[in-house]
């Protein structure tokens, strides 16, 4: 087994006005993902909080006109070609699969989790995220079905504005894509790797250690595997499973959306208690079923980081150096969600 946590740790002093100018000595930390080798900077410990927001101004006269209100949704929002989805929308449940009328990729659709305007996440049942799930794998099989070159399928997440979500009414972006971004192909690079070298799984081992050191592993139910990652991408942490022996959006049982959405909803019990409003959430699906890339979700939780300016709470470090920041260790996130996924 070659699974390695690597870290490194900083220490920087300061005359502090507070403590009448003594010296004043603040620890940080690089950590090192496991599988790719990226650097994620934990510094700024504790000064950033989760911002309450208040879901009643973006509901009733304040929200103004939404394409995903009904009837808006059967009226103006766009469909796809017959060819790809013959009924033109996808309908699931209380969920709706459209096409994006500004499409990011070759295959673009956003799945509409309910007909509520806002959906705060105690709204978010078990019921309507397996439907939204369920639609929205729907869409991802016809995309396979229909165009067998489409190597990549994967769904995104932006959660209230916090998370960049530029529409309040919650909806989940999927793609079929050549093209999946290089944080997906340099860790599937990554665990390909690591089988050439060591003939084993990437992801069995990982698990494993985890499971062994038992510092951010959260639990285990319906076979699907949660933790907390040893080198977060979000500034206050973030929550992430893999559901060994899924690759591809076929191999999804409904047995294994609802096992999803049961594990989604213990999250956001923790982020309800919590005081978490926001959230980026991704669901990445190997390139084809043989290949040792199981299903991987992770959510990062987002904030802005006051409401008097509502500055975001990306900057300098994750956007020009391409190094995620986070002012909470991964290992403290686990203890406090830990009784989620009892």
């Amino acid at each position: 087994m070659a699974i390695v946590f690597r870290s490194q740790e900083v220490k920087s002093t300061i005359l502090d006005p507070r403590r009448d100018f003594a010296p004043v000595t603040h620890d940080m930390e690089f950590r090192y993902d496991p599988l790719t080798g990226r650097s994620s900077r934990l510094a700024h410990f504790g000064a950033i909080r989760p911002v309450p927001l208040n879901l009643d101004d973006y509901d009733g006269e304040n929200k103004g006109f939404c394409p995903f209100c009904p009837p808006n949704l059967e009226k103006i929002t766009t469909r796809f070609p017959p060819e790809l989805v013959p009924e033109g929308i996808i309908r699931r449940g209380e969920a709706s699969v459209i096409a994006n009328i500004a499409p990011y990729d070759a295959y673009s659709g956003l799945v509409i989790v309910s007909d509520k305007h806002v959906l705060s996440l105690e709204d978010m049942t078990q019921s309507r995220l397996s439907d939204a799930l369920a639609a929205g794998l729907d869409f991802l099989c016809r995309v396979k079905s229909y165009d067998r070159g489409m190597s990549y399928t994967f769904m995104g997440w932006n959660y209230m504005p916090p998370s960049g979500g530029g529409l309040i009414h919650a909806h989940i972006q999927a793609f079929g894509s050549q093209n999946p971004g290089n944080l997906y192909m340099e860790s599937l690079q990554a665990s390909n790797n690591y089988r050439e070298e060591f003939g084993r799984s990437f992801w069995q081992d990982y698990l494993s250690e985890e499971k062994r050191l038992g510092q951010r592993f959260l639990g285990e139910h319906d076979g699907i595997s949660w933790f907390v990652p040893f080198a977060p991408l979000g500034i206050i942490g973030d929550v992430a499973a893999i559901v060994p022996g899924v690759t591809v959006p076929e191999s999804v049982s409904p047995d294994t959306v609802d096992a999803l959405a049961s594990g989604i909803r213990r999250l956001f019990n923790y982020y309800s208690a919590s005081q978490i409003y926001s959230f980026n959430a991704s669901f990445f699906f190997a390139p084809d079923k043989d290949a040792d890339f199981p299903l991987q979700i992770r959510f990062s939780a987002r904030t802005f980081l006051n409401t008097r300016f509502f500055p975001p709470d990306t900057n300098f470090f994750q956007m020009m150096l391409q190094q995620p920041m986070c002012v909470i260790r991964p290992e403290e996130i686990a203890r406090e969600i830990s009784p989620y996924f009892k």
